[in-house]
């Protein structure tokens, strides 16, 4: 019986702590987490995509004040090399849609005339075949 109750006792002990410890923080940052399928054209290299990337990533979140961190990832291994992450940071929900509106301004401001923003999407866009998946996650932080 006394090791009954002081198992039942741990028991309590463990499962009131791991509450605590398994409850998700609302103080984590959010991350806008697109995979895009790419394309692999004859006319294309790597060079050519690394460079349009930068330039896409340089227009559109550089300097952005709503957008904490940004990243692109290409397949290096793996069952599908096709794979191509693209992930943004941002500090909040609301500053979702604040990045997203920002770096719309940014890219008609780094690309004014039409003519080149068209040129630059045909360029871009041929290393794609339009599949692709959003997912937005919240970063949960453990502990206070």
């Amino acid at each position: 019986m006394k090791y009954s109750i002081i198992l039942s006792f741990l028991f309590i002990l463990f499962f009131a702590g791991a509450n605590d410890m398994l409850a998700q923080s609302r103080d984590g940052n959010v991350f806008i987490i697109t995979n895009f399928e790419r394309a692999f054209p004859e006319n294309g290299s790597m060079n050519e995509l690394d460079s349009l990337q930068q330039i896409m990533m340089d227009a559109s979140y550089k300097g952005n004040p709503y957008v904490v961190s940004y990243k692109t990832m290409s397949h290096w291994w793996g069952h599908d090399n096709r794979d191509f992450i693209q992930i943004i940071e941002v500090k909040s929900w609301d500053d979702v849609s604040k990045a997203y509106d920002k770096s719309n301004e940014m890219i008609m401001k780094a690309m004014p005339d039409k003519a080149d923003r068209d040129k630059f999407n045909r360029a871009y866009n041929k290393y794609f075949t339009g599949k692709h998946s959003d997912e937005i996650y919240r970063e949960v932080k453990f502990g206070k």
